[in-house]
Order: structure tokens, then sequence, then C-alpha cells
């Protein structure tokens, strides 16, 4: 690969602290490289005193196997690896830790347990709690420091000081140490050990950060320390891609950077050699928005050429259905595209339509459609998977057929519908609360009479079962989508639900209402509606199965995940108020954060980007994205 003026400068550094900028599909990982050839094999520098860090695994492999084909097999010592990596070898050569320390996960849950008990906290029975609350003490310790405007999602904050305290101590008073415990301890060492401060500067006198925008401040305040006064760092990184605020990332780091290194060189590569023209202008619209960035001017390297011969093969007619009809050119060169629907399912249908288009047109190209979150894709699975369009997913989505609420509303329909069991009725007796005993219930299938029996000397219990018997009548005789209506607000599901369930827990109790409900809408019969959910359950066990993955399959994932990854054609639907930027991003920064991410997944596309939103109707109206104004793009006036 040729280098261009800025790479070439950046490469060719001489000493002293470095900030690169480096745009989406600018050559970062290649800069990098080059970099590390050039102090080894022009400036002759020992490579056993290189140290490259980065954050991933995958990341600091990728960057070792490119510099070892860049030396053409010639083996050079130098040190790639993760941040995690780094510091635990830091801490095992100077404080002999051994790997049997560190807690695994199931350990950490155990340990959360035994505090939240200790402090006379109730188990957390909300989906996810655990792991969100982990992750809480987790991004205070990444932070170093608990913000003033943090308020935990699962518990009062005195409680959730008291907890996090004493999850520290037990872990120190074990002897333990967690990942995200790594940098602080490392930092600790290096504070109070100057002998071992002064080997370790000794032993990277070059150091070279990838992904500089994600750094935390106790992983920045230990790679000043091993700096030092040598002050060889070199940081590669777009604060534009600052998408990981959860971990305790931030990108006003690197500007503390600028200013806790005078003198510092600031390089900017501004080509971006992945995206088309059209994309890279229009995002570059959206990111421009922010405040809290360094400002940039970036360009496209694609030639005209390049992009004609990359999308000439994309009419605008497909099996008599124009494109623009759906989704109209936002862009000049009309790369980057928008369709507005009236719903969701409506929406999943002609993303699947579009790439099933792809498919029987141009095999080669690689797609995506990358969403907010992982349990948004849910309706877009369900049509690849019934128009038999192969696709995988980054990260394991849960079957939303398997929540507690759709699997209640299908025990009614079965109860109502198929053959009475015990189980249907075990799942649906007390859904709303009837105060029907188990131990009533008769083996065999249910009957009302036999329940009226059971109840002979219970004269209040006489009326409810009547009442349930004639419900589920009425829901025998209903089609699917009247039967669960008339459960969720006739027999009263719903208001069962509210005291059940509270806060998130009960938004998401709904919307898996809903979405069973909307669901149901499309099948005539119960037996066409479980066989849809069994084809759904194996599609999406395939998904995961990367083996029986085909090369071209399509690309299911979210925009977290799809940071570092680049697509041909991508798809970003529910371009929506609420979904983009999330309803719970309150706050300037947070706002940015979520413009930074749609950013991040607008420049995964190399060639076409489709953005999608949802219009609703006058019940429920939806809203285009301000994201989607800040790229260019006017609503149709409509009457709501």
């Amino acid at each position: 690969m040729q280098k261009n003026r800025q790479q070439q400068e950046a490469i060719a550094w001489d000493t002293g602290p470095a900030l690169v900028l480096a745009g989406p599909g600018s050559g970062k990982t290649f800069t990098i490289v080059e970099r590390v050839w050039y102090l080894t094999e022009v400036r002759k520098i020992d490579p056993s005193r290189i140290l490259v860090v980065t954050f991933t695994k995958a990341a600091a492999r990728q960057m070792r196997d490119r510099f070892f084909a860049r030396m053409e097999g010639s083996f050079r010592p130098v040190t790639f690896g993760t941040f995690h990596a780094v510091f635990f070898q830091i801490l095992k050569s100077s404080r002999r830790y051994a790997s049997g320390r560190i807690l695994s996960e199931r350990e950490k849950r155990e340990c959360l347990r035994t505090v939240l008990q200790s402090s006379g906290v109730e188990i957390l029975q909300e989906e996810g709690a655990e792991e969100g609350l982990l992750s809480e003490i987790g991004f205070l310790k990444n932070a170093g420091k608990i913000p003033e405007d943090f308020c935990s999602a699962f518990l009062e904050m005195p409680l959730f000081k008291k907890v996090f305290m004493r999850f520290q101590r037990q872990i120190f008073e074990a002897g333990r140490l967690d990942l995200d415990d790594f940098a602080a301890a490392a930092e600790h060492l290096l504070l109070t050990d100057r002998q071992a401060l002064e080997a370790w500067r000794q032993r990277f006198s070059y150091i070279l950060v990838d992904e500089f925008q994600d750094i935390n401040a106790v992983q920045y305040r230990v790679i000043k320390l091993l700096a030092g006064s040598g002050q060889n760092l070199f940081a590669v990184g777009d604060d534009d891609q600052a998408i990981y605020g959860f971990r305790g990332s931030d990108p006003a780091i690197m500007r503390q950077f600028v200013q806790d290194f005078p003198g510092i060189r600031q390089i900017t590569l501004s080509v971006n050699y992945r995206c088309s023209a059209g994309i890279v202008e229009t995002a570059g619209k959206l990111i421009a928005v922010n405040k809290q960035r360094f400002p940039k001017e970036i360009t496209a390297g694609k030639t005209a050429k390049d992009e004609r011969e990359g999308h000439s093969k994309t009419p605008d007619s497909r099996g008599g259905v124009e494109e623009s009809a759906v989704w109209k050119p936002l862009s000049g060169d009309q790369t980057v595209r928008v369709g507005s629907f009236a719903d969701r399912r409506q929406q999943a249908a002609a993303v699947c339509g579009r790439i099933r288009d792809f498919y029987k047109n141009e095999t080669a190209k690689t797609v995506a459609a990358i969403f907010r979150t992982n349990t948004d894709c849910v309706l877009l699975a369900e049509a690849l998977g019934e128009a038999g369009i192969p696709f995988s997913m980054k990260e394991k989505v849960k079957n939303p057929y398997e929540h507690p609420v759709c699997q209640d509303l299908l025990a009614y329909l079965r109860f109502a519908k198929a053959e009475r069991t015990r189980k249907d009725f075990f799942r649906i007796m007390n859904k709303p609360c009837r105060y029907i005993a188990r131990q009533k219930v008769e083996e065999g299938q249910v009957t009302f009479s036999a329940l009226c029996r059971a109840y002979r000397d219970s004269l209040h219990m006489q009326p409810v079962l009547l009442k349930m018997q004639a419900d589920i009548g009425r829901i025998a005789g209903m089609d699917l989508y009247a039967a669960v209506n008339y459960v969720r607000r006739g027999i009263g599901y719903d208001a069962y639900a509210r005291k059940q369930w509270r806060g998130d827990a009960y938004t998401q109790a709904m919307e898996a209402a809903d979405f069973f409900q909307e669901s149901v809408r499309r099948f005539d019969s119960l037996e066409r509606l479980e066989e849809h959910m069994e084809a759904y359950r194996e599609t999406l066990l395939q998904s995961f199965k990367k083996e029986e993955i085909p090369e071209h399959a399509v690309c299911i994932t979210t925009l977290h995940a799809a940071k570092g990854l680049e697509y041909d054609v991508v798809f970003l639907p529910d371009c929506n108020e609420g979904i983009v930027p999330h309803k719970k991003s309150v706050g300037q920064g947070a706002l940015e954060e979520e413009r930074r991410m749609f950013y991040v997944g607008m420049t995964r596309a190399k060639e076409l980007l489709f953005l999608g939103w949802v219009s609703g109707n006058a019940r429920e109206p939806g809203f285009a994205s301000r994201f989607l104004a800040e790229c260019g793009y006017r609503e149709t006036y409509r009457s709501v």
C-alpha cells in the first residue's frame, strides 16, 4: 500500500509524544505497523523495547501478524498486547501474581450475591440485574472514581456505594483480582515501587497505543507513568469513534493528552479509503454537530471510477418495483439512501427484499444490518429466515418467543385451542391471580367440572372458575390476534403484569406482549404459529454455528460490535427518536456518544448505506431520528 503524506509523517515521526487522529478507513493499523517497522529497521531501535498496546486480543494478534508479514517472516521481539495482558505481566513479574488469582465470571457473581445478602439486599429478580450491577461496578473501577452524575439503575446510591466497597473488600481480603482491577493494581505498584517503575521504563522506551479514544482514566495514568521523561508515547485514535463510555472510556482524555504533553505533535489521517464520497460527506455532516471533538476535514480516497465500478450493478429496478419508491437518495452520488416505513415489520420486509436482490445479482457483496441493541433485530432475523437467506449474528440474541410473557400468552392459546394440559394450566391459572391451588388440579387433562368439584366447599371460588371457563371458551372461538388481545385486556393479563414487573422490566414485558400479539396476526391457526416458532428457533441456532454459516451470509450486529468492521453494503434500520439516540441517553455527553455511535455505524459501509425509520400511525406515531436531519434528511410533512 502506498503511503500518503500524512501517513508518512506519522510513520517517520522522530521522538517525543505524538497524537495521530485516524478517521474511519484511514489506514490506522497500516500506519502503526509501518511505524514499528520504521523504528526497528530505520531508526534501529531495540525491538524488545517497543510496546504496542491495544484493547482486544484479536487486534493485538492482527497487528503482530501484519508486522511479521511486513518483516517477511524475520522475527523481531516487539511486544504486542492488550492493556489487561501488559498490566498483568507487570504485576506477575514485579509482584509474583499468578493467573489463579484472577476471578472468573462465576466467582464474581457468587461474590456479588454474598455481598448483596450481607448488605440486606433481596435477590435481584429483574432479568440481567446481576450482570448490570457488575457492569456498573466495572465502570467505576475503570473510571477510577464515582462521577458526580453517576446513578445506579439497580440500587439506591447509598446502598450501591456500600455494596461497591464491600465487593472490593471481599476481593482484596481473598487475595484475588478482577480484570477491572489490573490497571489500578499496576498503577499502585508503579507509584509505590520506584525500582519497578524504572525497570519498566527501561523495558519499554517506545510505547504505541492503538484505539486511544477507548482508554480510561486509570489506563491513561499507567501509560503516562511508563512513558516517563522520555515521553516516546505515540497514540493513535479517533475521538469521533469513542463509543465505550459504559466501560469507563472517555474521549476527553485525548484532549487531556495534548495538555499533559507540551510540544506534542498532532497529525490527522484525513483520507477515508473505505467509504464512498457520499457516505463520507453525509457522515461528516452528522459528526460535525458534536462540540467536544477535534475538528477534522475527512475526504474520500476512492476515485469516481472506483465508485462507479463498486456499485455499477445496482439498477433502480428490482423485480418490477422501483428502488426509489422505497429507498430515496440522500447523497448526491446516491450511495446513501433513506427509507420510511409504516411499521417495523414492513421495514424488515423491505430490508430483506433489498438483500435478496443483492444476492440474486451480486453474490460477492458483503452485507450487514446494524442495530442499536441486539433485541432490535428480531423482525429482520425472522424475515431473513423465512426467505431462506443465511445470516450470522455477532452477538447471541435471546429468542423473543421464549420471553415469559410470550410463553404465558402461548399457554392461554394452547389451553383454549388444543389439549388442556396441566403444564399450560399451571402457567396461566393465576395470571391474573385467581387463588387456584396446584394440589386441586387432578392428573391428566384439566377440566373445569373437576376443578369445581375440588372447590365444592369453597363457594367464593365457584364464580371465579366459571368466569375462567367462560373466558377460555371465548378464546377458543377467536382468531389468534383477537384471542391474545382478549387475554391481555379482557381477562386482565396486562394489569397483572403491571403489578408483577416494574420499571424497565414492565416496559420489556409489554414490548414482549406487543411483539407476540403482532406476530400471531399472520397465522390462521395455532399449529401454523407453533411451526413458525420452532423454525425461528432453529434459524437462530444455525446463525450461531460459525462452521455452518456461508461465507457471504448477512451479518446482523449492533453498533457497538460493528466497530472495526467493514461491509460493502450496510443497513441501519430503526433510525427513530428513542432508539437512536436511545431514550435513556440524557445530557449532552450521552447524546454526543450516541451520535458517535451512529457515525461508526454509517462508516462501516464501503459502497452503499441504507437508513430506515418507522413513521408509525396516528395512534402511535414514530419520528425520524434527529441524526437523520443532521445528515441532511427532511421528512415529508404529515398530519398526526
